[in-house]
């Protein structure tokens, strides 16, 4: 597709052209950033390897995969039936180091007992081969989500495949790409498919802080079915949980993993501070009581929902809509890493797209790079004490609402102009 035909496409609602010169200029500073996340990416890669320093484990004392090993932990529990067991962290790593035949630095168990019903599989495979089948299954149903998004397909696999989010949830073996893939198809599905949409938002729930908008977006866009769908199949999971692994399971997590969140989020003390672009976490680091932390956490979800329930009510952009509401997901939850911003990274690239399609705001294309690049950035700022995670969410959140009102603003005007037609023939 040449630059004219771009330019003219349907991504750019009221924001104007631009000509040949700025189309160059904005695809080189877009290649220019997935050069950066190339080189970046196989730094890190070569390190992290080299550092491998006794059969899988690296010089931090954890096996490749990283917390990959919970989810292994947690498949071979349903076999082991020591799942009662997990939720307990002076008995969970214990049982982690028995089943890999090594000691290992500590982990714990963080989610709610229906995700057994998922992790069982990898209960029958060894360490290795589950890590890989978990990476190459998982990777594959975020890529096929994301690709049902676009009509520009081909852009969207090498951008997302060098993505820092992508990079950091693939070497962290973690599940940034099965939550992806839960939200972004849900939302793909919803409006030709609402009751398989439901489905996948019910199975989100077993990470909730990703999912607590979620709810609100469909109310606002009167997504009934779905709604009823994934509750359903919330409730199911939870009744199959119960049914296999007992009530004692639920009990185990609210009244030990539960706390055991809460103590880490206010006491924690370790790297996973430096991951966390939450504002409650950012305030933490600049030493702000724990009260007033959680104050401004609830007003910036407060925002984050009411702008959810404004774009879900009155934009159709339903890229748009999928971009606000990841973005707002994470502005709205305390407790979310920068391996699940996965989803963000597709926001990004839906919008830069546009933005090469039709031309960028002033400022913008400078603010998707930041947020591009944050699941990267927001370890270096919050280890040296310069939580700016939260500033440069909000900031994008605004340009997205911005593109979102130059829609609707847009539709109104063509309604409008399409009613005066049709008086006129009258």
């Amino acid at each position: 597709m040449v630059p004219s035909e771009r330019r003219n496409g349907s991504f750019g609602e009221g924001l104007g052209q631009h000509g040949p010169d700025s189309y160059r200029s904005d695809a080189v500073f877009c290649l220019f950033i997935l050069a950066v996340c190339l080189i970046y990416n196989a730094h890190a890669l070569f390190t992290y390897f080299a550092s491998i320093s006794e059969g899988i484990l690296d010089l931090a004392g954890r096996p490749i995969g990283r917390d990959f090993i919970n989810y292994w932990t947690g498949g071979h529990a349903v076999f082991d039936g020591m799942y009662p067991e997990i939720f307990d962290v002076s008995l969970y790593h214990p049982y982690q180091e028995r089943l890999l035949g090594t000691d290992f630095a500590d982990h714990n168990w963080s989610y709610p007992p229906h995700i057994l019903l998922l992790l069982w599989p990898l209960g029958l495979l060894s360490y290795v081969p589950a890590l890989v089948l978990w990476s190459v299954v998982t990777l594959s149903a975020y890529l096929w989500a994301c690709l049902a998004t676009s009509r520009l397909r081909w852009p969207l696999v090498p951008a997302l495949l060098l993505a820092p989010a992508t990079f950091i949830c693939l070497t962290g073996g973690q599940n940034g790409f099965l939550t992806g893939a839960l939200l972004i198809g849900g939302f793909g599905l919803l409006r030709r498919h609402p009751v398989l949409a439901g489905i996948l938002f019910g199975i989100l729930t077993i990470k909730p802080q990703l999912g607590i908008l979620i709810p609100f977006a469909l109310l606002a866009a009167r997504q009934w079915t779905a709604i009823a769908s994934a509750s359903l199949t919330a409730a199911a999971l939870v009744g199959g949980s119960v049914f296999l692994f007992g009530a004692e399971s639920w009990k185990a997590y609210f009244d030990l993993v539960a706390p055991l969140q809460t103590m880490i989020m206010n006491e924690g003390r370790g790297p996973f501070l430096t991951m966390m672009p939450s504002a409650y976490i950012g305030l933490r680091l600049l030493g702000i009581e724990q009260d007033l932390r959680t104050v401004v956490q609830a007003l910036l979800a407060l925002g984050a929902l009411a702008a959810v329930l404004w774009v879900f009510a009155r934009s159709q952009d339903w890229s748009l809509q999928l971009a606000v509401l990841a973005v707002g997901t994470f502005i709205a939850s305390p407790y979310a890493f920068n391996y699940d911003m996965t989803t963000v990274s597709l926001a990004v690239a839906l919008v830069a797209l546009r933005g090469l399609d039709s031309g960028f705001l002033p400022g913008e294309r400078i603010v998707l790079a930041v947020t591009w690049l944050l699941p990267i950035t927001v370890q270096w700022m919050n280890a040296v004490g310069v939580p700016l995670g939260t500033p440069i969410l909000a900031t994008c959140f605004v340009y997205l609402l911005l593109r979102v009102r130059a829609g609707i603003q847009s539709a109104s005007v063509t309604q409008a102009g399409r009613s005066e037609l049709a008086l006129q023939g009258d």
